[in-house]
């Protein structure tokens, strides 16, 4: 449940002065107790509650010239429209792009800006920014950023003057705890990054509006994230028995039942927060998919040593259940071209699949391996970078009981057995070369190498088949 509460609220966030503004009226009646008509419409009642807080969230946001100032800088990289510095009396119809946030940005900008600009067009040119912003399709991720960057800047730029302090005294509690959340390291430092280069242009209080109006609606914004993060966290808790069950249809598998919750309760954030009950679906249904997704995945990833991509997966999950279908059809192995031809790929592919599908372990052996006698498969496992002591001794002992033996011969036995067998020149001779250079005969050559092998043969014969 720790992780769970993390992912509610991405950071610390108090809950306990939040109930006590937000109406927390509790439902008497179980989940148990309920019949599954109620739970369909609990979710549904709670889904909506959860669309109404967000969109007065949006709302609150679209308020601060801050919030369009950060999304343009968020998605900067993706615009193909080149930022326009100068006002323009006309909007594009690029509906909740953030190209069209950008250019009402900048033509408010210049408005407020300029000198001797009239409170109609001030009006308007704000207005069309307020609809920019909320026609945009905020995640759960934009939401939490837009917050904290607009918290920061009146924390860092002591905004939140005593003045708005008395204005605001019955929510001023609130206020210093949510001025007081702690962020990341990274977190801060991308805000204090995006400070500097707006300050250098803009002024706190064009970006988070004049004291006058800062105070109204910046209470506005605190109330409205507390109820939109309270309306998401009543969605997840009242669903967390889904995810308890379809977790349970995942036991046996290797992961364990602590992490596939965990998996499965991603998986219904992701839900919570792209579910639409606009379309007349069931949240429970939709959510399903979502956390079986989630939990399959994680299966994918640890399964295996060398993680293969789900798509992947995918393919070879196919493969098989393609083969197994064959072999029970036809009573005998399903051959390449036969699943190749069910399953739209080619026999390359198929012999890629059930190359790469095939189960890897770790040289250095499992983790579980607790014995101190334990082996791990590199242990058996021969080195080719260098040669083996015992073959370096044997070859300087073969090479001395070699030169023993040639000892032993007379010269000219001697000589005959080193030219024919190449010993200390690293060229072998035949017999005939052997002869004429001897000035004998090649069969008296041969009855010369025959002696000297008996020779050989007696004194050091047994010795020199220990090195065959």
């Amino acid at each position: 449940m720790a992780y769970l509460d993390r992912q509610l609220s991405d950071y610390k966030t108090s809950l306990p002065i939040i109930n006590k503004i937000i109406d927390n009226e509790t439902n008497t009646q179980t989940e148990q107790t309920k019949p599954p008509d109620d739970l369909k419409n609990n979710n549904y009642q709670l889904a909506k509650n959860m669309a109404d807080a967000k969109a007065d969230l949006i709302k609150a946001l679209a308020q601060f010239p801050l919030t369009a100032l950060w999304l343009i800088n968020k998605y900067d990289s993706n615009n193909t429209v080149q930022p326009c510095k100068e006002a323009n009396n006309s909007v594009t119809d690029s509906g909740f792009s953030v190209a069209a946030i950008q250019t009402a940005f900048y033509a408010y900008a210049h408005f407020i800006q300029g000198d001797g600009i009239s409170n109609v067009v001030h009006i308007s040119c704000k207005q069309r920014l307020i609809a920019q912003l909320q026609l945009f399709s905020f995640g759960f991720d934009d939401l939490i950023e837009a917050l904290d960057v607009i918290f920061y800047t009146i924390k860092m730029g002591n905004l939140a003057s005593n003045n708005v302090h008395r204005a605001i005294e019955n929510h001023l509690a609130m206020l210093g705890k949510r001025l007081k959340v702690e962020l990341s390291p990274l977190k801060t430092r991308t805000l204090q990054n995006f400070r500097s280069a707006t300050t250098a242009h803009y002024t706190d209080g064009f970006l988070c509006l004049t004291s006058g109006d800062m105070h109204g609606h910046l209470i506005t914004l605190l109330l409205a994230e507390q109820r939109w993060l309270k309306a998401r966290q009543d969605l997840v808790m009242a669903n967390n028995k889904l995810v308890s069950f379809i977790v349970n249809q995942y036991r046996g598998h290797f992961l364990d039942f602590n992490d596939l919750v965990q998996e499965g309760h991603s998986g219904l954030l992701k839900a919570v927060d792209r579910f639409d009950h606009h379309l007349g679906f069931q949240f429970s249904t939709y959510a399903g998919y979502w956390i079986r997704q989630a939990i399959s995945r994680s299966l994918s990833r640890s399964e295996r040593s060398v993680r293969i991509p789900c798509e992947q997966i995918a393919n070879i999950n196919r493969v098989f259940r393609i083969k197994d279908q064959l072999t029970s059809k036809t009573g005998r192995e399903a051959s390449i071209q036969d699943i190749a031809q069910h399953t739209q790929l080619s026999c390359a592919e198929i012999n890629s699949i059930l190359a790469f599908s095939q189960t890897s372990i770790s040289l250095d052996g499992s983790d579980d391996d607790d014995s101190e006698r334990a082996f791990a498969p590199v242990d058996f496992l021969e080195q080719q970078t260098f040669s083996h002591a015992f073959e370096d001794i044997a070859e300087v002992e073969l090479d001395t009981l070699i030169a023993d033996a040639i000892n032993l011969l007379n010269p000219r036995e001697a000589q005959v057995v080193r030219c024919h067998f190449g010993l200390h020149s690293g060229s072998e001779m035949t017999l005939q070369e052997i002869g004429d250079e001897l000035s004998l005969t090649r069969e008296r050559v041969r009855q010369i190498q025959v002696i000297a092998l008996n020779k050989i043969k007696m004194n050091y014969g047994q010795q020199l088949i220990n090195f065959l």
